[in-house]
């Protein structure tokens, strides 16, 4: 009976429950649609606010979701060496490593990777071909990384020799399909068969073209030599400043006769993305500092957005207070008008983000081409939770104060017509828009100083001549730096157009990776200079990288001695020095090391370099990195690969590139060499910051954007309140230019207290940013002083475009309707 009671008087209130909140709804419509323009304004607000948001958090989350789909990636860790004579960190360590590991703790587990591949040879073609991306395993690979298996059997390519496993892309490229299961090519000495077909996820660092068993030689490689990429998996609780202190000693005193040359370092295998720009990594890395930089961005478009809709909302309160103050006569409780009103708040939001995922579709494509990411939307999955976030939290942030301020009218004072607005609303909106003003200087101020630095970056004076420089590169090193090869270099010195030819054992726009300790005349234990970075060059190196020679001369066919040669117990070779390192040497007086005898005690056989010219200092890689001593030595190198550097005439270059490549694939028999200027390459190092610098570009002008969007809104509202005002002081002889400064100049003070806000916080966070290159602009007092006077100007001009229409009223017509 009791129960049944219970029921009947259950449902009444289910009903009341579910009617109230269709009441609420329809009564949401009706007053969102009341208010056409500033409906529109709010739409425009949110709309631009949450498509930026939605863009910058997609490409975030895919950033951030780098190598998380790998097995057991939370405790996965790369191996690295910090080498102390270079003064750099590689992503490399020794294969013997794994052996030292496995000792300290049975627990440890470790794969190796050695990369690169011989060229091939398909079968029926003359042609040789290199294997892009090729990597040699142990076959424990798929316990650190996700391969997905298409087609046969990937463990036997890792365990059995010959055989090797190709991913979808490689085979498409070889054999234009993917059926190639069975097929056979030369690769060096061996013929391998293909057993496997796979695919490797797009948001992994790691990438393989193809995947083969490490060779025995790698795997038993030498402590000293530094060949494979070892990942790790550590066992729960191992303390791993003990493991790298140990192992670090142990690796210094059995490579390195002691010496401190190595430290090792761990690198969380999820941070190797955003957190390593190595020399010497899979692919080029994305950036921690542009996704911090994006969620600020996405952060600032919101708020701004949400302060919008606040300051408008807020602003129009007056507009309500009636129907607040009816509704509370009525019975009404605050806590059910503060529901209605974040019920219209969510309304006006969910719009927004109707719209928002429409705009995100359309510039999508677009956005992907900025950013160089392949993101899509999944309304299932990690976009549809990232917008249905978006649009719940600014609504919420939006309208929660409007909801509680309005919602908060004293009826009896709103119905008496006593009721006057209180100053915490107009603080509030006056405090927002500051907010928004200082947020568009140190936008704008961002933009023009990352701009700068940029150009500054991709002008300086490296040390070596950029413009139509053309690159052959990962050519092997035994058809360049034997003595019997020169006749290649001479073959492309006669193709019309080519100034110049020479060759590198290295990238100059990436890093050096050898150094050495080299003896002085008279060197004594306390005078011995630090090992010295060294890149191995050929003839004419000056010449055709442009070079500053300050003392000397360059490497040259007339002098033979020049080019590298052993005579039984010594070898002999000619070397150029840069500045810095003949100063270091102690010489104030750069000619006279010319002709100076120096040593390299380490090598097999001695070698005995004569300085034959100084130059001027190189930045070799990027300026992020500072400039050290370099010795270029003539016909020396222990690389594998190496690279040929032609200066072409500019008028004849694209021309001149043409028969280059034909020349260099008759004779290499390649189809797949790889030129490219060096213009180009060096750009390419600043890729990141070229990206950091269009999207705070981009998204400075949408924030700027959103705030005109709303300055209009409250100077609109404003000149309608001040209408009674404007109409009298026109009466009594203002003039319309002096009523629109009126009414703007309250905007302007706001703007000012903007600026005196910026200013000094966007220059101690840019300046922090500057501090990470060795080569920086200095900040620029004009830049801030140009974006407060662009702030103002536009404020002014949203602000006076409306004051001068209420300003041409006719003053009769205004209060006649007052």
């Amino acid at each position: 009976m009791v129960r049944s009671l219970q029921n009947e008087l259950w449902r009444p209130n289910m009903l009341n429950s579910f009617s109230m909140t269709g009441n609420y709804f329809i009564t949401g419509i009706r007053a969102v649609l009341r208010h056409k323009t500033h409906l529109a304004l709010n739409l425009l607000g949110l709309t631009t606010g949450l498509a930026s948001a939605l863009l910058i958090l997609l490409y975030a989350s895919y950033e951030l979701g780098y190598d998380q789909m790998h097995p057991n990636a939370e405790n996965s860790y790369r191996l690295e060496q910090f080498f102390l004579p270079v003064n750099q960190r590689f992503p490399v360590s020794s294969p013997a490593m794994k052996a030292l590991l496995e000792n300290y703790d049975q627990g440890i587990k470790v794969t190796r990777i050695n990369s690169g591949a011989d060229t091939l040879r398909l079968a029926g073609s003359s042609q040789q071909l290199s294997l892009q991306k090729a990597q040699a395993v142990d076959a424990n690979i798929t316990d650190f990384f996700q391969i997905e298996v298409l087609q046969g059997d990937l463990t036997a390519a890792l365990t059995q020799p010959n055989q090797i496993a190709l991913s979808e892309q490689e085979a498409l490229r070889l054999f234009g399909q993917t059926s190639v299961l069975g097929q056979q090519f030369q690769l060096g000495e061996q013929r391998y068969t293909i057993s496997a077909l796979y695919r490797m996820p797009e948001q992994s660092h790691f990438q393989a073209g193809s995947l083969r068993r490490i060779s025995d030689e790698v795997a038993n490689g030498r402590l000293a030599v530094n060949n494979v990429y070892s990942y790790i998996h550590l066992p729960y609780g191992l303390d791993q400043r003990a493991l790298l202190q140990e192992l670090t000693t142990q690796l210094n005193q059995q490579a390195y006769q002691g010496g401190k040359v190595t430290e090792l370092q761990l690198r969380a295998l999820t941070d190797i993305h955003l957190h390593s720009n190595l020399a010497y990594e899979f692919n080029v890395n994305g950036s921690a500092g542009t996704v911090q930089i994006s969620l600020v961005l996405a952060a600032l478009l919101l708020l701004i957005a949400a302060i919008n809709f606040i300051n408008m909302s807020t602003a129009r309160a007056a507009m309500r207070a009636k129907e607040v103050g009816v509704r509370k006569a009525l019975g009404a409780s605050r806590s059910q008008l503060f529901v209605q009103f974040m019920l219209e708040s969510l309304l006006i939001a969910c719009c927004a983000g109707l719209l928002a995922a429409v705009a995100v579709e359309l510039v999508l494509p677009e956005f992907n081409l900025l950013v160089n990411r392949p993101l899509q939307l999944n309304y299932i999955g990690n976009f549809g939770l990232i917008l249905l976030a978006s649009v719940f939290s600014v609504g919420v942030l939006a309208g929660v104060y409007p909801a509680v301020f309005i919602s908060a009218f004293d009826a009896k004072k709103v119905l008496s017509g006593d009721f006057q607005r209180g100053n915490t609303a107009i603080w509030l909106r006056k405090g927002l828009l500051v907010l928004q003003g200082a947020i568009t200087i140190g936008l704008l101020v961002a933009s023009v100083v990352l701009q700068q630095q940029l150009q500054l970056l991709q002008n300086q004076s490296t040390g070596y001549q950029r413009e139509a420089r053309l690159m052959v590169n990962a050519v092997e090193n035994s058809l360049l730096f034997h003595a019997e090869n020169k006749n290649l270099l001479q073959s492309l010195q006669k193709v019309e157009g080519v100034n110049a030819v020479s060759m590198l054992d290295m990238q100059i726009t990436d890093t050096i990776s050898q150094a050495m300790d080299i003896q002085l005349p008279g060197q004594t234990a306390g005078t011995a200079l630090p090992p010295i970075s060294q890149m191995g060059t050929g003839f004419d190196i000056a010449k055709t990288a442009g070079l500053t020679l300050l003392a000397g001369r360059d490497f040259s066919e007339t002098y033979q001695s020049d080019w590298y040669q052993t005579h039984g117990d010594h070898a002999t070779a000619a070397v150029i020095i840069t500045e810095s390192l003949a100063r270091k040497a102690g010489y104030t007086h750069l000619q006279d090391v010319i002709g100076q005898q120096w040593l390299l005690p380490g090598d097999v056989p001695v070698l005995r370099m004569q300085v034959v010219g100084v130059v001027a200092d190189i930045q070799v890689g990027s300026a992020l990195k500072q400039q050290e001593p370099l010795l270029l030595i003539c016909g020396r190198s222990p690389m594998t690969y190496a690279n040929i550097m032609l200066s072409m005439a500019p008028d004849m270059a694209v021309s001149a590139r043409d028969k280059v490549q034909q020349l260099l694939s008759e004779r290499l028999q390649r189809q797949d060499l790889k030129l490219s200027w060096l213009s180009d390459d060096y750009n390419a190092i600043y890729q990141n910051q070229q990206r950091q610098g269009k999207v705070i570009a981009i998204f400075a002008a949408l924030a700027i954007a959103l705030t005109c969007v709303g300055l209009f809104g409250l100077a609109a509202f404003s000149a309608e309140q001040r209408s009674r005002e404007v109409a009298m002081r026109k009466v009594l002889g203002a003039g319309r230019f002096n009523l629109v400064n009126l009414l703007a100049s309250e905007y302007l003070k706001l703007m000012t207290i903007s600026a005196v806000l910026a200013i000094p916080a966007t220059f101690w966070a840019l300046n922090s940013w500057l501090s990470e290159f060795s080569v920086r602009i200095s900040q620029n007092p004009l830049w801030y002083l140009l974006a407060a006077a662009v702030t103002f100007a536009i404020c002014w001009c949203t602000v006076a475009a409306l004051a001068w229409q209420v300003a041409g009223r006719k003053p009769a017509m205004v209060l006649r309707q007052q």
